[in-house]
């Protein structure tokens, strides 16, 4: 099952890559590059950082939230 694509387009003398559904419709633009190789280059990282990840609540400091999960209850005497 195919999940979308990623398409590579030119525009004058740029390049740039499209993020495109199942049904083609466009999610994602990126910005223009001066070569295909380069517009290569970071379609594949893209496609590579994406595929195993995982959605994070980037709202809540990392830091924060692993000291408040990691902290013991302190016993006040």
């Amino acid at each position: 099952m195919m999940a979308g694509k990623i398409e590579i387009r030119k525009s004058g003398e740029k390049f740039r890559f499209v993020v495109l559904d199942r049904n083609g419709e466009k999610l994602l633009q990126s910005g223009q590059f001066d070569d295909k190789p380069g517009t290569k280059r970071a379609a594949s990282s893209l496609a590579k950082a994406v595929s195993g990840a995982e959605i994070v609540d980037a709202t809540k400091p990392a830091a924060a939230a692993a000291k408040s999960s990691a902290r013991r209850p302190t016993m006040k005497r």
